[in-house]
């Protein structure tokens, strides 16, 4: 499950490793409830780590966390530092 801007790649991401995905998506920023994390089977729930977190007070045994990392482009850090200019001093 996710509740993020674009939960589709966190499921494309799941299956790139194998696994097999029954996509639950919410919208982003969800006020999420503990009845949202019944979907009427006894398979694990996988989440964001943002989601886990607003989940953690109600979180059953079969919830799992999955960290995703952020990877920005060469191009960013580039830009970024032809904004900012000079260090000071």
């Amino acid at each position: 499950m996710a509740g993020i801007g674009n939960p589709q790649r966190f499921f494309d991401g799941l299956r790139a490793l194998g696994i097999g995905v029954v996509p639950h998506a919410f919208a982003d920023h969800h006020a999420f409830r503990p009845e949202d994390l019944d979907f009427g089977n006894d398979l694990p729930v996988l989440m964001t780590e943002k989601d886990a977190v607003k989940c953690a007070g109600f979180a059953h045994e079969r919830c799992y966390a999955v960290p995703v990392d952020a990877e920005l482009p060469a191009a960013f850090w580039v830009a970024l530092l032809q904004r900012l200019g000079p260090a000071p001093g």
